[in-house]
């Protein structure tokens, strides 16, 4: 943004919004938000990058105890997406992956059997869009 901008351009709500998300993200990959916010983003990171699936798979990969994960996502998110999450994770674990096998994740990804949660997840997104503006808006 330039000098005179800068200086005389008053922002708008909307570019606001943007930024302040912008913002987030951004300590989001550095590590820098508060962990229920650091686990929302990175809840949020993976199902938009290859869904339910892939968020269990590396929460498992990198060991991570999803129990204790659970409590805060099921605070801050809408009731839906909270029952939603719960519904996948209890999917994930009858799937009985062996991670140890790679034959065995690359067969999970290809048949995609958390899909129908993926499916509410991107039906009801504007509704994480709207948590997503409220925690940015709280972090400014």
């Amino acid at each position: 943004m330039g000098f005179f901008k800068k200086l005389f351009h008053k922002e708008t709500p909307e570019e606001r919004a943007e930024r302040l998300q912008d913002e987030m993200w951004e300590s989001w990959e550095e590590g820098k938000l508060p962990p229920s916010y650091q686990a929302l983003l990175t809840y949020v990171s993976d199902v938009m990058d290859g869904g339910h699936l892939q968020y269990f798979l590396n929460r498992d990969l990198r060991e991570e105890n999803f129990f204790s994960l659970m409590p805060t996502l099921r605070e801050l998110l809408p009731e839906g997406h909270a029952g939603n999450l719960s519904n996948a994770y209890r999917a994930y674990c009858r799937l009985e992956l062996d991670l140890a096998k790679d034959g065995d994740i690359a067969e999970a990804l290809d048949a995609d059997p958390l899909i129908s949660y993926d499916k509410y997840y991107f039906d009801h997104e504007e509704e994480i869009f709207d948590l997503l503006a409220a925690c940015a808006e709280s972090l400014a």
